[in-house]
């Protein structure tokens, strides 16, 4: 068994300058999720660690983490996915809270908001008038992950009036907020260009407070506030030498402050301070019960 773990190790720590590594990323490309993964793909390729990313959509992410789940645990694939598909999901999907509870965490490096967004050719400009108008008519939204799922759930459980489509990245709730097969969208800030080129109006931010003018849901009278992030994974049953030797890798990049820069003004997020493997798991555990408390206070 330990010249296995041996062999194990070893075949991990001298793979990488001639072999490819695998990213999987759960979402469609162009969306943040995707736009920051391919930051670090670049970057690990400075180290010499050829690393190509695998776009795996579908099922509000957790179709790249299954994909996770079957692949072998020697340090050649790793996971780039957002809390939406790894904890968020879990929520509602029992294969997915036992996915969350296996895979091993390495790293959490982005931090970003989301706002609630209507096309500028609507008539709804505010938040209220949102309300306003599901009184009256059926308003189309789109949800691009698991978390804004939950938060349009949270916002409107007792409006028949609205119908949630969801989608499986941002690029997919652009492409329907554009194309006017919705009316309104929740959106990560890294499509915020698009509010300030006219395309879409900023209804209201899913942050503690206000942003760029615009009200939270905390400030407007909701008990909802939401920060997302993203992180790296690997699959079950991976050592922990191997965990750290990705951790040492993908921390020094984290820690670039050129990088950090090309990610806060690619995605409008933020960067974390330096967390160790064991306190991300702690982010994932809290935010989970977190989410579970605000379910326990719906209406039955």
């Amino acid at each position: 068994m330990k010249k296995l773990f041996l062999t194990l190790l070893f075949s991990v720590l001298t793979a990488h300058a001639n072999e490819t590594i695998r990213v999987i990323v759960p979402y469609a490309p162009g969306g943040q999720t995707d736009i920051v993964a391919r930051v670090y793909a670049k970057e690990l390729a400075k180290q010499n660690i050829d690393a190509v990313i695998v776009n795996k959509p579908g099922a509000q992410g957790f179709i790249g983490t299954q994909e996770l789940l079957r692949s072998s645990p020697n340090g050649k694939t790793i996971m780039f996915s957002g809390s939406g598909g790894v904890v968020y999901a879990g929520i509602s999907n029992p294969a997915a809270y036992d996915a969350m509870n296996q895979v091993v965490p390495v790293i959490r490096v982005a931090t970003y908001g989301s706002m609630i967004v209507a096309h500028s050719s609507s008539d709804i400009k505010t938040f209220e008038q949102l309300r306003k108008a599901l009184k009256t008519r059926t308003v189309a939204m789109a949800s691009t992950e698991s978390a804004s799922k939950i938060v349009l759930e949270d916002l409107f459980v007792s409006q028949p009036n609205a119908i949630v489509v969801n989608y499986n990245s941002d690029a997919q709730g652009v492409q329907a907020l554009m194309s006017k097969t919705v009316e309104v969208a929740i959106l990560t800030w890294a499509q915020q260009p698009r509010v300030q080129n006219g395309d879409f109006v900023s209804l209201a931010v899913i942050t503690p407070e206000n942003k760029n003018g615009v009200p939270s849901l905390k400030n407007l009278g909701y008990d909802i506030s939401f920060e997302g992030w993203s992180g790296f994974w690997l699959p079950p049953g991976t050592p922990n030498q191997v965990r750290d030797h990705w951790y040492t890798i993908l921390e020094k990049i984290r820690a670039d402050k050129e990088v950090q820069k090309q990610i806060t003004s690619l995605t409008f997020g933020n960067i974390p301070p330096r967390q160790t493997s064991e306190q991300f798991r702690d982010v994932m555990d809290r935010d989970f019960a977190k989410q579970l408390a605000i379910n326990a206070k719906r209406p039955q």
